[in-house]
């Protein structure tokens, strides 16, 4: 059974005050997305890391904070093979905070939708973005 992996997980709570001061942000509704774009460091894999988040404000009941959060790491892991293929072929490492914005339930398949798009758009921007210099050995 195919799952979401750890280091793919939540950052350090520095990272996401980090997240909020220095990201920029993506509106894509339902979602709203911070991210940080940042050279590999030497020695680790380039890749992502991402936080989900819906907010208790928008959405009371913990069951169903819990149904968007896992529908939405389960979107994110199905459609972000391109955002990582652009990312290694840049040697960058992106951080995401993804917000789920709307106060109501949205159907599985428009969430996957979303984030599929979401991850396209993403993808243009690491494209758009200046690869890092890859430091050789001397």
């Amino acid at each position: 059974m195919p799952h979401f992996p750890k280091k793919q997980r939540k950052l350090s709570l520095r990272a996401q005050a980090d997240l909020y001061q220095n990201g920029q942000v993506v509106f894509h509704h339902p979602y709203k997305v911070f991210y940080l774009l940042r050279p590999t460091p030497v020695g680790a894999c380039s890749g992502s890391k991402i936080i989900v988040s819906a907010p208790k404000r928008n959405m009371k009941r913990a069951v169903d904070r819990n149904r968007i959060k896992r529908q939405m790491r389960e979107s994110f892991r199905l459609n972000s093979g391109a955002l990582t293929q652009a990312l290694l072929a840049h040697n960058l490492h992106i951080e995401l905070l993804c917000l789920y914005l709307p106060h109501e339930h949205t159907a599985s398949s428009i969430l996957f939708d979303k984030m599929g798009s979401l991850m396209a758009r993403l993808t243009r921007l690491v494209a758009q973005a200046s690869p890092a210099p890859v430091s050789g050995t001397d």
